[in-house]
């Protein structure tokens, strides 16, 4: 019998992406804040009595999170959600933020790194995180994300936007990033809950490029004509990168910027 899995979040980019990835293995229940989908619930941030319910009749082996809303609803959700799964003995997979790193941009990052942000979006993802592992132990794995990217993603849809408009395309110049593809992350999903691994993973490609470059290279590889380019100069060595560190993952799970490029090509044929 295929373990169950809710996976909360599962109208968003990611959470369409990891219910692809899962659907042959595992017995995935969708939950969204926003709308219900179809075999599943709608679960928003703000009634973690409801997601006492489903928990309750669902009794889920696995919950993956990837949700988003209020920072101070968020928190209690997901607090609602560590003391129903301690009792439980069910693991989570939490989709946190390379922005655990905003408050210092000196380096890359790997997951042996100490969080250090700065800003609101990133001390709260730590602190969810901090939260979660203090809660749940060896059953909590957490997924740190980069920009992520699809053939249809809003940062994509957006560039093509500017494109036809003729409205300037804010961007950063000075700013060295790592992307994930969308697929990238179900598949490293797949691999972490089958094979039990825990902990913390940086989900990313293993190469970096500048973000303004990286833009110009989308539009090259899509055909997309290139928008006006408002750049922000970043005016020193910047890195907004979370390299995968981990040795468990395969080679073939691994992925460059010129894959992810390819990738968003042929996802556009």
């Amino acid at each position: 019998m295929k373990e169950k899995v809710l996976l909360l979040g599962a109208n968003g980019l990611v959470g369409r992406a990891v219910a692809a990835a899962l659907r042959e293995e595992y017995q995935v229940i969708p939950a969204s804040g926003h709308g219900t989908p179809e075999g599943g619930y709608c679960l928003p941030v703000e009634a973690p009595g409801r997601l006492a319910e489903v928990l309750e009749r669902e009794a889920p082996e696995i919950v993956i999170s990837s949700v988003r809303g209020d920072f101070g609803q968020q928190m209690a959700f997901h607090e609602a959600l560590a003391e129903r799964l301690a009792g439980s003995g069910a693991r989570l997979l939490y989709v946190s933020t390379a922005n655990v790193f905003d408050g210092d941009l000196s380096r890359p990052r790997r997951e042996v790194d100490e969080p250090t942000p700065e800003s609101e979006y990133g001390v709260f993802k730590r602190d969810c995180e901090a939260m979660l592992e203090e809660r749940l132990g060896e059953r909590l794995s957490v997924f740190r994300l980069p920009s992520v990217w699809s053939e249809d993603c809003p940062r994509l849809r957006m560039l093509e936007r500017h494109s036809r408009s003729g409205e300037p395309h804010h961007t950063w110049r000075g700013d060295t990033v790592n992307v994930a593809l969308a697929r990238q992350v179900g598949d490293w999903a797949r691999y972490v809950l089958g094979h039990g691994l825990r902990g913390i993973f940086h989900v990313g490609t293993t190469d970096m490029a500048d973000y303004f470059a990286f833009e110009k290279m989308v539009c090259e590889a899509l055909g997309i004509p290139e928008p006006v380019f408002e750049i922000e100069e970043v005016g020193w060595e910047a890195y907004q990168a979370v390299l995968p560190g981990r040795e468990e993952i395969p080679e073939e799970l691994q992925m460059t910027v010129a894959q992810v490029l390819e990738s968003l090509r042929d996802g556009r044929r």
